[in-house]
């Protein structure tokens, strides 16, 4: 009503404001004096029903703009009304999301803890063998799933397939026995190699024959012997005087001692596995040598390891050189070990190098660094073809700025991540977060795997095995698992599981590296060769510094 009184005052002013010029009139021309009379009455009458139309008007616009003023205070209480509901929406919405995240939070720390009570107490199940039942024991999916390696042949035993079934169940059940830890079998004790046999003289025996049978008895034979060898001081003419052995028949070819010291090799072998191995001091080495009758100082035994270690030395730059050859193909990873440091012990990472072709593995660290230099200090400048490793290495230790800054030779390698560690992730996403959106994910890199064993069973060359790479099937299963990889990462990470979401994650930042074995036939298609050859110092045992 504000708008339409506004109006109306700009009419009149306008109006008001008429430029031009109006003729002036007289109505009462001609008119008689009682006529003009009662015009002047019927003018008055008009003025006054003109003046009660006006004030009408203006109580009406008065009653509109009263009303137009209380229906403002309400839209301006609606306006408060609908900013408090608007604050309390977007608090809601918080809480909602902080709510979100702590269940995840939750169920990624119960997973966790299921993991842990699984790994400290084992199973819960009591492994009872029924005499009535065939029913093969289940295994302990915790171990189960740390062995597998992602071959067939790391698989339990106990997995039967249906051909099998039927032959399984005619055999009889064993009888049923208690929970305690008394194995049903024993393993025979034996020693490697022929036994000495020692047969009873049957003249000696007072009665009548029943039997016979063979008593294993152990006996253990530690002594140390000392060889020597003849040498002969002599001259030839015109030629300065020297040393010699000249064995005769039968005897050894070569005076066979470490050089600079008197010992055999196979003895100070010895001597080093006791000491770096099974963490011996020298002082109780000494004193083990000299209860066999030996007279040696512990200072002398010593220096016999600082002259193997020379020695050592040289066979170590030896087997990098072949194991870093042109175009090598080469497997690495890294672990910790207890470094033993005088009175204490210091957690260090060692590494690994494997070159499975040249069958070399190399282990190396500078003072237990986990630092980038010990792994491309120990490459240098090598041009290899390929280096393998998992997802942590590649982003930690071979990135790309490393690449190009300490070894320009590495970016022109083929840097493959291992396909065994991301399918661990997914296994592990579907057996302890019981997300099932993983199963589609193993179950494509598993059959690239059977692509793999089978062209082993087939006995197919490298080329070959590179031809069958590169085939419609193969390629197949990886736009598969690309497109469900796009399906999940498309989805609201709110309703992706923690496990779920970091093998998603590393599936798709590693893709490249992990798919690179599809261009040749020789990578390999995971970290395998790389992993066993930890299991030599993964023992109670520490080493040296």
């Amino acid at each position: 009503m504000k708008e339409l009184q506004h109006i109306i005052e700009q009419k009149q002013e306008l109006l008001a404001r008429e430029s031009f010029s109006r003729p002036a009139l007289d109505y009462s021309e001609g008119m008689t004096a009682e006529e003009q009379k009662r015009y002047i009455n019927y003018l008055a009458e008009r003025v006054r029903e003109a003046d009660l139309g006006l004030r009408a008007r203006d109580a009406v616009l008065q009653d509109f703009l009263d009303k137009q003023k209380e229906y403002d205070e309400r839209l301006s209480k609606l306006d408060d009304v609908l900013s408090k509901v608007s604050s309390l929406e977007s608090s809601l919405k918080e809480k909602d999301r902080k709510l979100k995240s702590a269940e995840r939070k939750v169920a990624d720390l119960t997973a966790k803890l299921k993991f842990a009570d699984k790994n400290r107490f084992g199973d819960k199940r009591q492994k009872v063998k029924k005499a009535e039942s065939t029913k093969t024991e289940e295994s302990d999916r915790g171990k189960d799933e740390d062995d597998f390696d992602g071959t067939s042949s790391s698989l339990p035993d106990n997995r039967v397939s249906k051909n099998e079934t039927s032959s399984k169940e005619e055999k009889p059940s064993k009888k049923e026995h208690d929970l305690s830890n008394r194995p049903e079998t024993y393993r025979t004790m034996r020693v490697k190699g022929p036994a000495e046999e020692y047969k009873s003289d049957d003249a000696k025996v007072p009665g009548r024959i029943l039997g016979k049978k063979m008593v294993s008895v152990f006996h253990l034979e530690m002594s140390l012997v000392e060889k020597r060898f003849e040498m002969v001081h002599y001259v030839e003419k015109g030629k300065k005087p020297k040393w010699g052995y000249f064995p005769k028949a039968g005897n050894p070819e070569f005076v066979t001692k470490f050089e600079g010291t008197k010992a055999t090799p196979e003895f100070l072998q010895a001597i080093a596995y006791e000491v770096y191995v099974k963490n011996v001091t020298f002082g109780l080495l000494h004193q083990w040598l000299t209860d066999m009758g030996m007279t040696v100082s512990a200072n002398t035994l010593r220096n016999w390891l600082k002259k193997g270690k020379v020695y050592l030395d040289k066979l170590v730059e030896s087997l990098e050189e072949v194991a870093l050859e042109k175009d090598s193909i080469v497997n690495c990873d890294e672990t910790w070990c207890k470094v033993r440091k005088y009175d204490h012990y210091k957690k260090c990472y060692i590494w690994v190098l494997v070159n499975k072709a040249e069958r070399v593995a190399i282990f190396f660290y500078d003072n237990g660094s986990r630092g980038r230099d010990v792994l491309t200090d120990f490459i240098g400048d090598a041009e290899l073809k390929s280096v393998m490793s998992d997802g942590y290495n590649a982003y930690t230790f071979i990135g790309n700025e490393l690449k190009a800054a300490e070894t320009p030779n590495l970016s022109k390698t083929d840097h493959q991540v291992c396909l065994a560690h991301a399918r661990a992730k997914f296994v592990k996403a579907s057996e302890q977060a019981g997300d099932k959106n993983a199963d589609i994910f193993i179950k494509y890199i598993e059959d690239l795997y059977n692509l793999e064993r089978q062209y082993t069973k087939d006995n197919l060359t490298d080329e070959e095995r590179g031809k069958q790479r590169q085939s419609l099937e193969t390629k197949g299963i990886l736009i598969n698992l690309r497109t469900h990889l796009g399906i999940e990462k498309s989805k609201d990470p709110a309703t992706v599981t923690p496990y779920l979401q970091k093998a998603l994650n590393y599936l798709d930042t590693f893709w490249t590296n992990l798919f690179t074995y599809i261009k040749d036939g020789s990578y390999p298609i995971d970290n395998n060769a790389a992993y066993p050859n930890f299991l030599v110092i993964q023992t109670p045992s520490a080493i040296y510094a």
